[in-house]
């Protein structure tokens, strides 16, 4: 790779193998895939969860990567229906309200283990975010194909909740066959003055692990692989390296241009902390001696319980 190609392009759209049953992407495999291609960050989007952000801290630090936490969220709406958001933490007060959301999506909205989020939540807790809500299973583009003639409304509520932290992602591949929904997205990037950015599915690391990432899924959705009615892979949800990025997209360049925008923005990273234990009041005792005590006093009464249901047997 040249070095002309440095600082041209970093993926925002990386599903490691804490994306449970979805994505085959090792956080050392992807960190080092960026040093290899000399892209100076890179993003986590697991599916509904934070899980890896620490490890992807650590190992991007070890490395020399810019880490960018983030992660996929479902978002519902009585107008809109459901679908995929993905948020990015640009700083700290940015993960705070990340954490919050993913919490409220498990703790407060959770149906039938369907954990989302509602736009009420996202206006709540949007500050420090940066917002993209398309891509190949993302809000905007299940929308786009249900209802084309309310999907300007849909990216005006983004708009609003995020300002200019909110951009308009376009995807090319094999998985992608609507020339019209690309022909919208730049329409109203010009339009509406938001920012375009190129993204790939990242599910995983090369495309020999294609079949392997399908048989995932169908297991995943309890489905045979050669079932027609389930969620498929495709060969292109594989890392691909800057130029074939650049080269995907010479049309446009700054839609790749701008992934290094949105890592400029971004500046929050997750340091390791040694356990914060609370006091305990041992009365003189250590922990490995309070432990033995108590270790023998529930073993006694183990005993005696035992003891005792034996004889009322007998």
């Amino acid at each position: 790779m040249s070095n002309s190609n440095y600082n041209k392009f970093v993926h925002l759209r990386n599903y490691t193998q804490y994306s449970l049953s979805k994505g085959a992407l090792r956080i050392e495999d992807l960190v080092k895939f960026c040093v290899r291609e000399k892209m100076p960050a890179t993003a986590i989007s697991d599916y509904n969860n934070l899980f890896g952000s620490l490890e992807f801290c650590l190992i991007c630090e070890e490395f020399g990567i810019q880490p960018i936490i983030g992660t996929n969220l479902v978002v519902k709406d009585n107008k809109f229906g459901s679908g995929n958001v993905l948020l990015l933490c640009k700083n700290e007060n940015g993960y705070k309200n990340l954490v919050k959301l993913v919490s409220t999506s498990y703790l407060d909205n959770s149906e039938n283990q369907d954990p989302h989020i509602t736009f009420d939540n996202l206006k709540d807790f949007s500050h420090g975010l940066i917002c993209m809500a398309g891509g190949t299973f993302g809000i905007l583009t299940k929308y786009f194909n249900e209802n084309k003639k309310s999907s300007e409304l849909l990216i005006d509520f983004f708009i609003n909740y995020f300002k200019d932290n909110f951009f308009l992602e376009i995807q090319r591949g094999a998985h992608i066959n609507s020339l019209a929904y690309e022909d919208f997205l730049l329409e109203q990037s010009e339009k509406k003055l938001v920012p375009i950015v190129a993204t790939n599915e990242n599910f995983f690391l090369s495309a020999n692990f294609y079949k392997t990432h399908d048989a995932l899924l169908s297991i995943a959705q309890q489905k045979y692989v050669d079932s027609e009615d389930r969620l498929k892979s495709s060969q292109d949800f594989n890392l691909k390296s800057v130029n074939e990025m650049l080269e995907i997209y010479k049309d446009i360049p700054h839609a790749c241009e701008n992934t290094v925008l949105i890592a400029q923005k971004c500046s929050f990273f997750l340091k390791e902390k040694p356990p914060s234990l609370p006091k305990i009041n041992t009365n003189g005792l250590n922990e490995d001696l309070l432990l033995e005590k108590k270790s023998f006093e529930g073993l006694k009464m183990r005993i005696k319980s035992i003891s005792e249901g034996a004889f009322k047997l007998n």
